[in-house]
């Protein structure tokens, strides 16, 4: 059997423009929004500027325990000599508790003494003293949220203090994720000889849920073209804003996706001159955008973070999971082939000349190279090799708090 070669090597930036030109075309990109209550709005992005609808505090309120006065009642008190409040001169609150006119300041509770019919005020306060008065934090129509701003704890309980107990949110991107391969098995399966348990999907549904979208993950579909055009058609049928199909785009005998993919709809591109990540490919189909990704573990990692990020970032207007950079000296020789983009994973360790970048030894299916590295050095297509001894940038690795 001949195998199948790539449609082409797109360079990554084309690839990328290319997607995103397609999910923008396809209503991907389309601003949607729903209102949800403001509990539950923390880490999404408003659609709608949010406003005080009425002042916090609503109403003066006592700033400290004591008692409300009519501060002219207590002007010249001092402990050699007390002012005398009696009965309905005074009113014992509680911090936060309302102080209601005539009253316009609190004594602490520290100041007073009991006396026969009243109390003894032994500090004088001035008008306001110990009052928080009404709308001091947030008064009525000041702006608590912005379009495109995101929903802090702050902000949530800014939003419920001020009136505002349900909020506009931009909807979230909805991605199906549907894992291919004959030799799979359930996370939770138990192990069969000749079978590995599909793991993607966790990394998937994660990353996808940090980056603000849902993620809803497939049956596992084996390696059978009719299996799998079923599997697409009912895809298309639901309401996903976006197909991922996991392996099955490489050139193997059992990677049916990119003739599934031509056959039914509109082949965008095939091969990406990326590593990891070369396999991944793109479609239209049925109006909806089609991506396909790599099976290797790192593979999926970086063209997830290369092509799906990039569409969260754009449909929501903001940056995520901006970890920074890191310089330092590449302590062994980094050989790329001309023309990919290709991303390294390093190790970085701290010695007293600096800091020390170890490039990490094994292919796109090793996922511990994920797991234990600190950062990635990205090789520009240009570049044949980095010399040990090198300064080179590295892009630190997000990681979950």
């Amino acid at each position: 059997m001949v195998r199948r070669r790539y449609l082409e090597l797109v360079p990554l930036a084309e690839a990328r423009e290319r997607f995103l030109k397609a999910c923008g075309k396809l209503g991907v990109l389309a601003p949607r929004e729903e209102e949800v209550h403001a509990r539950n709005a923390l880490g999404r992005v408003a659609s709608r500027e949010v406003r005080a609808r009425i002042p916090s505090p609503p109403a003066p309120c006592a700033a400290m325990d004591g008692y409300a006065v009519r501060s002219a009642d207590t002007f010249g008190a001092k402990p050699s000599a007390p002012r005398f409040l009696g009965e309905g001169s005074f009113l014992p609150v509680d911090t936060g508790n309302p102080v209601p006119s005539p009253f316009d300041a609190v004594v602490p509770v520290e100041e007073v003494e009991g006396a026969p019919g009243g109390i003894e005020v032994r500090r004088a306060v001035a008008p306001g003293q110990h009052v928080r008065a009404a709308g001091e934090d947030f008064p009525e129509g000041a702006t608590l949220v912005l379009p495109g701003g995101t929903f802090t704890p702050e902000a949530i309980a800014a939003c419920i203090a001020t009136g505002n107990p349900r909020v506009w949110v931009k909807r979230k991107l909805r991605l199906l994720f549907i894992p291919t391969g004959s030799e799979l098995l359930p996370p939770d399966a138990p192990l069969q000889p000749g079978k590995v348990h599909e793991t993607n999907s966790i990394v998937f549904r994660a990353h996808v849920e940090r980056w603000g979208g849902e993620a809803e993950i497939h049956p596992i579909v084996p390696d059978e073209p009719g299996l799998l055009e079923r599997a697409l058609k009912e895809a298309l049928e639901a309401d996903y804003d976006l197909i991922c199909i996991c392996a099955g785009s490489s050139k193997g005998r059992g990677d049916h996706i990119p003739g599934l993919l031509s056959r039914m709809g509109e082949l965008l591109f095939h091969g990406v001159a990326m590593a990891p990540g070369k396999p991944t490919l793109c479609g239209i189909v049925g109006e909806r955008p089609v991506l396909g990704l790599p099976g290797y573990p790192v593979s999926l990692w970086v063209s997830m973070r290369q092509f799906l990020k990039p569409l969260f970032e754009e449909y929501y207007g903001l940056p995520l999971e901006r970890e920074g950079k890191v310089a330092g000296v590449l302590k062994r020789r980094v050989h790329s082939p001309l023309g990919t983009r290709e991303f390294v994973r390093v190790r970085l360790e701290e010695t007293e000349e600096g800091t020390s970048v170890i490039p990490l030894p094994g292919g796109s299916s090793r996922l511990s190279t994920l797991l234990f590295a600190d950062g990635i050095l990205e090789v520009p297509e240009e570049v044949e090799f980095i010399p040990r001894g090198a300064r080179v940038e590295v892009e630190l690795i997000p990681r979950g708090r």
